[in-house]
């Protein structure tokens, strides 16, 4: 049995100080270019043929082309390099989940939470699905009952057809509305995963004009200039929002360095960086006695900028950015941090992730 290196580290401790879980979605990509993590799904679904002795064709015949034709989404999840976890989501009116395994010994690290928020999130983004199914063993479902209760499956009856060897399978469903409901409460917990590879510590929502968030994502402005701020903000991760007409968030970057100084100081020391005219940063700064210059680094544009509205969809919430900046709790339920975790959930589905070794 594989032993999670956190539990032998840190005993009993639920969320260890240690390297975050990684949930690396897989979809049609994957599957046309038959990657080496499409090969540790494989591995881990057949790993389960005893059980189920169809399982291999299974795979075959509805997993892969179902990932190569989008109907179908396929999760892993590693600690460090090690595969612990895969799941594949079946998409369309009535979705289901239809395969989860979780391996011996990381079953204790909301692994499974976090599986059935993500699968929940994907599918919430289809405004056709009306429904999430799944089956399960009938031990199962009598030993978890409270968990899958916590996501709005909370009756179950025997499934019409049975997949499982020696042990009755049952059927659960539960309304997409009453399931996401349920699973967007949970988003904050991401804060212990990595999803698109932005770990979910708390970070600074800044909102930036239009013209120099594209500037700060282009490379040509590496100064950000505010009238009022604080050092302690150093080292500190910032999700950028790009001003309408933009209105989406655009990517994430470090504040690096904090500096202080009138304007004629900061302009002297950083006009060629700060990314705008000396007639724009005059009209800004005005007759302030003392500026802020961020020194931005480690900036990491979103594949796509993500729409405001879109994640405001998402979370069932009206968000209004903030004037200048928002310090977010990512370890709350606060309706920022839910949308912090939702942009990184919506980057992870199309990022390439690295290699296995």
């Amino acid at each position: 049995m594989v032993v999670s290196k956190r539990a032998e580290s840190q005993g009993d401790r639920l969320f260890p100080d240690s390297l975050p879980f990684e949930i690396v979605p897989l979809g049609s990509e994957a599957a046309r270019r038959k990657t080496d993590h499409l090969a540790v799904l494989q591995n881990l679904i057949l790993e389960n043929e005893e059980m189920y002795p169809n399982i291999s064709e299974w795979y075959s015949s509805k997993v892969l082309p179902g990932l190569k034709t989008c109907q179908r989404m396929a999760y892993l999840a590693f600690e460090n390099q090690t595969p612990v976890a895969a799941a594949v989501l079946k998409l369309g009116e009535h979705a289901k989940f239809c395969h989860v395994r979780i391996v011996d010994g990381f079953r204790n690290f909301s692994l499974g939470q976090m599986i059935f928020t993500q699968m929940a999130f994907h599918a919430r983004q289809l405004k056709s699905v009306k429904d999430i199914h799944f089956t399960l063993p009938e031990s199962l479902w009598t030993e978890k009952q409270e968990f899958f209760a916590s996501f709005g499956f909370t009756a179950a009856m025997r499934a019409p057809k049975q997949y499982r060897h020696g042990e009755e399978e049952l059927y659960c469903s539960a309304p997409i509305a009453e399931v996401w409901a349920n699973a967007k409460q949970r988003l904050h917990l991401l804060e212990r995963f990595s999803p698109g590879g932005y770990a979910n510590d708390d970070k600074l929502l800044m909102s930036v004009g239009a013209k120099h968030a594209e500037r700060i994502f282009n490379g040509e402005k590496r100064i950000e200039i505010r009238r009022k701020f604080s050092r302690k903000w150093r080292g500190r991760q910032v999700v950028v929002y790009g001003t309408q007409p933009i209105g989406a968030f655009m990517g994430e970057l470090k504040i690096s360095q904090v500096i202080i100084g009138t304007p004629s100081e900061i302009w002297d020391r950083f006009g060629e960086r700060v990314g705008c005219s000396h007639e724009e940063f005059s009209s800004y700064v005005g007759n302030s006695n003392q500026i802020y210059a961020l020194e931005l680094s480690d900036i990491n544009p979103y594949l796509a900028p993500v729409a405001i509205s879109q994640v405001s969809y998402l979370i069932d919430e009206d968000l209004r950015p903030p004037q200048s900046f928002l310090e977010v709790k990512m370890n709350s339920s606060h309706p920022w941090g839910r949308a912090i975790s939702v942009i990184g959930l919506l980057h992870s589905m199309y990022t390439t992730r690295r290699p296995l070794p």
